[in-house]
């Protein structure tokens, strides 16, 4: 086992290294195919799709309901943007093809732990290519549930309100819980609170997101994006 394990991380490494030299080209090459993109399916296509040297950005969502959410959020684009764990980076990419053409979206996630937990850092500028017009992102790399990460994106917002907030960090009650009591007081009146695995998961996943759910949603206006309740697990929940 440990030697598997060992062998592992060295492929990690050894792949992490080779996506790092190949980033530039690739963001180079994503803005290219951006360009050829017309609605929000094409984006949703290209997003899947997209490889470069072996490097991709495949969201980790179900093609109807992160379609449902960004049609949603095209009604009344987003000028102020917040997602909370963005991984390799497929939804935040689509993020900005749906949000106002000026606007500013953050990327909140924790800096490189280990494998799968984590953003190696060559990865911010390839997520700040995903920037359309005159958007600007930026990246924060530090855990969402302590208040000093809280203070640091009041003081990019400058005064705003969140337009729209992603919550898909810690998938824990209390981590979900905590992110959603430290960031929804950001969020201005019209403005959108999205969280991502809302449908129930095996009991071995520990997943306390759909729970925390059902519970916020009581006696507030939502919308429910799940192609099926029994699929284990994605889902897209929206208040507002």
């Amino acid at each position: 086992m440990a030697i598997k394990k060992a062998l592992k991380s060295i492929e990690y490494r050894v792949k992490d290294a080779f996506h790092q030299r190949v980033a530039p080209s690739a963001g180079r090459a994503l803005r290219r195919a951006a360009e050829r993109v017309n609605n929000i399916d094409d984006a949703v296509t290209l997003a899947n799709e997209f490889r470069h040297w072996d490097l991709k950005i495949v969201p980790s969502q179900i093609r109807s309901e992160i379609t449902g959410l960004l049609q949603r959020m095209a009604a009344q684009p987003p000028h102020t943007l917040l997602e909370i764990g963005t991984s390799i980076g497929g939804t935040f990419f689509l993020f900005t093809r749906v949000a106002a053409p000026d606007a500013l979206l953050i990327s909140l996630d924790l800096p490189f732990v280990r494998p799968g937990l984590g953003i190696t850092p060559w990865r911010d500028d390839l997520y700040r290519s995903f920037a359309r017009e005159r958007q600007r992102i930026e990246i924060l790399r530090d855990s969402s549930q302590q208040p000093a990460t809280v203070e640091r994106v009041k003081r990019l917002l400058g005064g705003r309100s969140l337009d729209f907030l992603f919550i898909d960090g810690d998938h824990s009650y209390a981590g979900v819980k905590r992110d959603f009591e430290l960031y929804s007081p950001l969020v201005g009146p019209g403005g959108l609170i999205g969280f991502h695995d809302i449908a129930p998961c095996p009991p071995e996943r520990r997943c306390g997101v759909p729970e925390f759910w059902q519970e916020i949603k009581r006696g507030r206006v939502f919308t429910e994006f799940v192609a099926d309740w029994k699929q284990g697990a994605f889902g897209i929940g929206i208040l507002g």
